[in-house]
């Protein structure tokens, strides 16, 4: 199914734009795809059955979608973004847990994290250049290694990182884990163990390159300055909001975390302090809160909201400066029951929503 409606931008859509392109241009040093980022269409495409997890490419042209289908194997799809096709499919093997794709920032290295598997493709021919197993998690025997929950890019590129939650057994579970994988040699390279059995995903803190990450006892500061990565702290006051899903503003100095109790509330954090300084309710208590995003100019975040009760999803917009929302530049009333996941397109003014309708996973594009 593919939906087409037409909206109106603001002025503040050139002003993210300019921000966007001056981001990208600084990643990459490619000034091209940072010119004339492409708008995407508004479309409401099908891409699998489950667990639809979009990244966009850098010109806007492509949307890489990491889902699952039917028959429980786990894809890529790449879709263009103004048409709503899908161009291309690559199959990575059946879905070992949960897969979690993440960009290059030139837009040329797709990585896919499913389980134990790390898959590396080529985005210009969707084709598969490696697959990479994670070490194996020291445990006792009988027990079983950690859930993987996501990956994020030091600010260079040249390091990604893996969050993984500890080993288990009956009612007993082990300590978790940051793992380092090298994008130029592509190997594993480091491993932390973070004091938490359970991790979300992982947030690279601009400028320093130093990762914090949602855990079940709060989150917990990973200090990238010596040779080996080592925990520096953990935020007091973050793990009884079980803060899993984290983002930084683009300067670093900021950083948002997003409760998993569905609590409906969200704490702003200071990493110069590791404090919390701000917590805030963007949506009512039993909503489900995930996917958080920066705008490139650091203005807003976006987050994605389910709420099972009334079978409504949606994504909103918040002031970054206030925690106050920002209705005008949220999009509600999807074509979806719950969401999956969110990016942000490079013109500045695109969601790309992952969600998942009766047997459906969709992709929805979404002017804002």
């Amino acid at each position: 199914m593919t939906r087409t409606t037409t909206r109106t931008t603001t002025g503040r859509t050139a002003a993210m734009l300019t921000a966007a392109a001056a981001a990208l241009l600084a990643l990459t040093g490619t000034a091209a795809a940072a010119d004339t980022p492409l708008s995407g269409n508004e479309a409401t495409v099908t891409v699998g059955a489950r667990n639809a997890a979009p990244v966009v490419s850098p010109d806007g042209a492509k949307a890489y979608v990491a889902v699952t289908e039917a028959d429980n194997t786990s894809t890529v799809k790449a879709v263009d973004t103004q048409s709503g096709a899908v161009t291309a499919r690559l199959a990575l093997g059946t879905l070992q847990w949960s897969a979690h794709p993440a960009l290059s920032a030139d837009g040329s290295r797709l990585y896919v994290l499913d389980g134990q598997r790390l898959s590396v493709v080529d985005t210009a021919t969707l084709t598969l250049l490696a697959t990479v197993t994670l070490p194996d998690q020291p445990r006792p025997a009988g027990w079983a290694a950690g859930s993987t929950s996501g990956l994020a890019f030091s600010p260079d590129g040249s390091t990604l990182y893996v969050s993984q939650s500890g080993p288990t057994a009956y009612r007993q579970n082990g300590q978790s884990r940051i793992l380092a994988f090298a994008t130029a040699q592509q190997a594993f390279t480091t491993t932390v163990q973070i004091p938490a059995p359970y991790v979300g995903a992982p947030a690279a803190r601009p400028g320093t390159g130093d990762v914090y990450v949602g855990t079940s006892q709060g989150v917990v500061h990973v200090s990238a300055a010596a040779t080996t990565p080592t925990v520096a702290a953990t935020v007091q006051g973050t793990a009884t909001n079980l803060d899993y899903d984290l983002a930084f503003t683009p300067d670093g100095k900021r950083l948002f975390g997003l409760a998993e109790l569905g609590t409906g509330a969200s704490t702003l954090i200071d990493p110069a302090t590791d404090a919390v300084t701000t917590t805030f309710h963007p949506a009512g208590s039993g909503d489900a809160l995930e996917n958080p995003q920066v705008s490139a100019d650091g203005t807003r975040l976006y987050l994605t909201d389910s709420n099972y009760g009334t079978s409504t999803a949606s994504v909103l917009a918040l002031d970054t400066a206030t925690g106050a929302p920002v209705p005008a530049e949220s999009a509600g009333d999807l074509d979806e029951d719950s969401l999956t996941g969110l990016a942000l397109g490079p013109d500045g003014h695109t969601f790309y929503v992952g969600g998942t309708v009766g047997r459906n996973a969709n992709l929805q594009i979404i002017a804002h």
